[in-house]
């Protein structure tokens, strides 16, 4: 009897801890549910960079070009380079992005005595083929293949001296035409970004 009396209070007291226990087991479910799932949890944003190159455009009435540009750290370096040029130069300095999928010269180029940007298009109509207009945020220009490359030519704004000439080089790693890239979203994106301070 006296056994009987301690363990009615004993198995009470574990049904409550099983009820407790059921209850507690029911509510994770729930605020598993509301946790966001892996896919729609927001992504680390990349690192985002700003490259600059500049040069002097014009001779009596020369002024110093300043280019800036966005890009994206952890998928491209950004270096300038006075030799080593990935793509042949005339020129003292490039800029050159270096990437995966492609690398990317930047550079200054020249008009001819008495050339505008609408001139120096025309003109380049007898040299190459597939001349295609561009706009990359503000900025119309053209490309056009040149060997195993794709060009753009960008006209810089207020100077009417030179303009900016990208040349896109496809890696072995690219699947894609290289005529592709002037519209991967990475040259999209960056080319975009292009900004001038003209001194």
């Amino acid at each position: 009897m006296r056994n009987n009396k301690l363990i009615a209070p004993l198995a009470l007291a574990a049904a409550a801890a099983l009820a407790a226990g059921v209850a507690t087991l029911m509510k994770k479910p729930a605020a598993a549910a509301s946790a966001p799932a892996a896919s729609q949890a927001p992504s680390v944003p990349r690192t985002r960079l700003v490259g600059n190159y500049s040069f002097i455009s014009g001779f009596q009435d020369a002024v110093t070009v300043e280019m800036s540009m966005d890009y994206d750290g952890e998928k491209y370096s950004f270096v300038v380079v006075e030799d080593e040029f990935p793509s042949y130069s005339s020129d003292s300095h490039v800029a050159v992005v270096y990437g995966e999928d492609f690398n990317m010269q930047l550079e200054y180029a020249a008009y001819y005595k008495g050339e505008d940007f609408a001139a120096h298009v025309k003109s380049m109509g007898e040299k190459y083929q597939g001349i295609t207009p561009v706009r990359y945020g503000g900025v119309e220009g053209v490309s056009f293949i040149d060997g195993d490359n794709v060009c753009l030519a960008l006209p810089i704004p207020n100077d009417g001296n030179s303009y900016l000439l990208v040349t896109l080089m496809k890696n072995p790693g690219y699947d894609e035409e290289v005529t592709t890239l002037p519209s991967h979203p990475d040259v999209q994106g960056m080319l975009a970004s292009l900004r001038f301070a003209i001194h």
